[in-house]
């Protein structure tokens, strides 16, 4: 790598190809030697933060490069998938992959990487696609679909009653996969991640043994694949929670359990999950989890018993991120009808942004105030009434749902209940919301180019935020008002 990257891209770079196991103080010392100042302390914040580095025991870290590449996983494809001849991937590599790349761009490759199979679009049932993305879990295994290059006919915002019958997937020919000639139902796909920035995957076909014998040597190992897969999801539950996703629970998993489940005999999360009595699907507020079966995943357990409300507090101040100030400021640019900045009704917006239950000394409040100005300033100059406006009334109302819902989070962490005492469902859909509607916002601040933001698309799924919080409030603010009546005061 030469020395005219941008330390972004050196970064980048390292954290998505390192291969060995290494420290903050080997991350500072590759990043110097490309120019890059980061103090220790800095680079240990990034390593703890970014979701595609594992902590390791002795303050030591693995990237999912590190950790996944080479490594065998497998998948049987389905009897529509044998009968068409070819295959989808959808979630079957996960958490082997890069979770940034949509599996219709991973590259596949016969054998040892010999040569390119070459995908081509493939019309499947519907009901077919829902299983083999079902991984990504409830609210993203529609997007993942539809928004397949493979998928010219339906898009997001016209399946919002009926679900078509069928649709067209990337999808690759069986036959051109080592030993993929004389494929039938029952064989299975062999896969190892060659390159994990860009999910290149080495694949070939593993015949199916036991229709030569009653109990084969794989099948058995197969079968110990799936009492270790099992345990080890069972102990994690405990141990890490729900995390952020199915994704990083069977990341950890995986990271967890090496030895007992990466071997060439070993089976799949789809299959193991058609297997298993103990484990399932679960709705996490209106996410879903793997979970213990007819359990709903709460707010607080084994894994965060000491969640309290300065950690909800906490999580409320890092998610009011400069783009998130951004919105506020366009807003309020957007909405300044005598086209000034008076003082008053800054002061206004500053309340507006920042919760009052993020308690500032007065230093502290004028130095934000300024910035803010100063940021204002900068936007207006290039503030374009033509551009944004189709954008600023969406905008608008995320903003209206955003500071809603971080003000009953903000309640709800000053009220001087316990986080334990409030509803769990409603608590969890409550700060998936508030994730879920700053990441929206950020999208609207941050797309690149203006004309081409998919507003109609943006604005469905806010409407289901809108009902989603419209639906929570009532039960969270009754626990609320109940707990002022017991003689308790908010603080504000």
């Amino acid at each position: 790598m030469s020395h005219n990257y941008s330390s972004g891209q050196v970064i980048t770079y390292f954290l998505k190809n390192e291969k060995s196991v290494f420290t903050a103080n080997d991350f500072c010392k590759y990043l110097k030697r490309y120019g890059v100042k980061i103090t220790l302390s800095q680079a240990t914040d990034l390593l703890r933060s970014s979701n595609i580095i594992f902590p390791l025991i002795n303050d030591q870290f693995i990237t999912r490069a590190g950790a996944f590449t080479n490594k065998y996983f497998s998948f049987k494809p389905s009897k529509e998938e044998v009968e068409k001849g070819y295959f989808l991937i959808g979630h079957r590599g996960m958490p082997f992959v890069n979770p940034e790349i949509n599996p219709d761009s991973f590259g596949v490759y016969s054998g040892n990487g010999e040569s390119t199979v070459i995908p081509t679009g493939v019309t499947f049932s519907m009901n077919l696609a829902m299983d083999v993305f079902a991984l990504f879990g409830e609210g993203y295994v529609l997007p993942y679909i539809l928004n397949d290059r493979a998928n010219k006919n339906v898009s997001l915002s016209s399946v919002q009653y009926n679900l078509p019958s069928q649709v067209t997937l990337t999808a690759w020919p069986i036959s051109q996969l080592k030993g993929g000639k004389n494929f039938t139902y029952g064989d299975r796909i062999l896969c190892r991640v060659i390159d994990w920035e860009s999910s290149s995957i080495s694949m070939s076909v593993l015949k199916n043994e036991s229709q030569k014998m009653s109990i084969s040597k794989a099948s058995i190992e197969r079968e110990n694949w799936y009492s270790a897969f099992e345990d080890g999801l069972l102990q994690g539950f405990d141990k890490h929670g729900p995390m952020n996703s199915i994704e990083e629970q069977l990341a950890l998993l995986f990271l967890e359990n090496q030895e007992s489940l990466i071997m060439k005999n070993c089976g799949s999360c789809e299959e193991f999950l058609k297997h298993t009595k103990k484990i399932a699907f679960s709705s996490y507020g209106v996410e879903s989890r793997i979970w213990k079966s007819g359990q709903d995943v709460p707010y607080i357990g084994q894994w965060n018993k000491d969640y309290n409300k300065e950690l909800i507090l906490a999580d409320v101040t890092v998610t009011f991120t400069p783009t998130i100030v951004d919105a506020y400021l366009l807003d309020y640019i957007a909405n300044d009808k005598n086209n000034k900045k008076d003082d008053e009704s800054f002061e206004l917006l500053f309340d507006k942004v920042i919760p009052s239950v993020l308690k500032m000394n007065s230093q502290e409040r004028e130095l934000v105030l300024l910035n803010m100005k100063k940021r204002h300033d900068i936007l207006k100059k290039s503030y374009s009434q033509f551009s944004d406006y189709k954008i600023a009334p969406l905008r608008r109302r995320i903003l209206t749902l955003f500071s809603d819902v971080s003000k009953l989070l903000c309640d709800i962490a000053n009220s001087g209940i316990k986080v334990i005492d409030f509803p769990q469902q409603e608590l969890v859909v409550l700060s998936q919301l508030f994730s879920h509607t700053a990441r929206l916002l950020e999208e609207v601040v941050d797309f690149p180019v203006k004309d081409q933001i998919p507003l109609e698309e943006l604005s469905l799924s806010l409407e289901g935020m809108e009902e989603t919080f419209d639906g929570i409030r009532g039960i969270l603010t009754m626990e609320l008002e109940k707990n002022r009546r017991k003689g308790f005061e908010i603080i504000s």
